[in-house]
């Protein structure tokens, strides 16, 4: 998959378009005679259907509304961010993903700063954008809210690795330690063999993780030392089945939540599960919660890190910075802010 490139300090806020309303959206006005059409940048290995079929089922959703489907299949070659400005070149009103998140993250890292909207057509296997902005996974309702839901203006993140200075866009949670770890091991074979399930098999598999030596700062300000399992950076903080990691995470707050992981033991474990399950996370003392615009984050030895679900490999550290408003999303009008 390309790699999403980013220059946040040329593009620390972006203001929404003038001309959107929020909870007003509605279909692109097209010229009269002119073919209706919606470009959908296609991932054709995102999850575990058969793409073809899934192609077929975007054609007749939108065809049901007079749409024409304008796939841009991407390949190892030519990933989501060349075919996202390639489209924009081309003169697009709407753009429509058809992908997992990684898919999905790099597309809207492409479109920072423009005032085109993303449609999104849940395709992969976590599908935590989904999950959170509440886009439905069926592409008949993923359709509708494309073509007639709301319009919303939200925060992405951007992480650089001090190692490399690489600079990728992400929209739900970058995280270094046990999440990375979980993440690099449910791999692609895995995921084809056990879907959902090679995250809980990861999961337990990497309990035995030792915790490390952290320092963190959080706007400029004093470090801050921790014993960490793991440090994760949320824009977002829900999981698969609605669980909320990182409770107050918003993508429409201009903050990142910060959550610093110090769990060990299995009964530790078994008492994070407890508290998650009964949504008490923010009293929970194997997790500690903070708040910031800028993340800085060091470590006394490499951690596995990902960001989105994508395996970025061993880091030393990584910092994370909100970009507010820097995406226009289209959700279904039911969906709470």
């Amino acid at each position: 998959m390309a790699t999403p490139t980013a220059e946040p300090a040329e593009v620390k806020h972006v203001e929404p378009d003038a001309t959107v309303v929020e909870g007003q959206a509605t279909p692109p006005d097209w010229p009269a005679g002119k073919q209706k059409s919606v470009t959908v940048i296609f991932n054709p290995v995102s999850g575990q259907s058969d793409p073809e079929e899934r192609k077929q089922r975007i054609e007749e959703a939108l065809a049901e509304h007079g749409y024409k489907a304008q796939h841009l299949v991407t390949t190892k070659e030519q990933g989501a961010r060349f075919f996202t400005e390639q489209a924009l070149q081309d003169g697009v009103d709407l753009l429509a993903v058809s992908g997992g998140d990684g898919t999905v993250v790099e597309v809207a890292g492409a479109l920072v700063g423009k005032n085109v909207p993303l449609a999104i057509f849940p395709a992969g296997t976590g599908n935590l954008l989904s999950v959170n902005l509440n886009i439905p996974t069926q592409v008949p309702e993923g359709v509708h809210a494309a073509l007639f839901g709301d319009k919303r203006s939200l925060d992405l993140a951007c992480v650089t690795l001090p190692d490399t200075g690489e600079q990728k866009y992400f929209a739900i949670i970058a995280g270094a330690g046990y999440d990375a770890a979980v993440i690099r091991d449910a791999d692609r074979e895995a995921k084809n063999k056990m879907g959902l399930f090679a995250y809980f098999w990861s999961a337990a598999n990497n309990l035995d993780k030792k915790p490390v030596r952290t320092t963190l700062r959080l706007d400029g300000g004093q470090p801050l030392v921790r014993m960490a399992k793991s440090v994760m950076v949320a824009n977002m903080g829900r999981l698969q089945g609605g669980l909320e990691v990182i409770p107050d995470a918003n993508p429409q707050s201009g903050d990142l939540e910060v959550a610093v992981l110090k769990a060990e033991s299995l009964g530790d474990w078994a008492h994070l599960a407890w508290s998650a399950i009964t949504n008490q996370l923010r009293d929970e003392k194997y997790i500690e919660y903070r708040r910031a615009k800028r993340v800085e984050v060091e470590f006394t030895f490499p951690q596995p890190f990902q960001y989105d679900g994508e395996d970025v490999g061993m880091v030393s550290g990584f910092t994370a910075e909100i970009i507010p408003n820097a995406v226009q999303v289209m959700v279904p009008k039911e969906a709470p802010v």
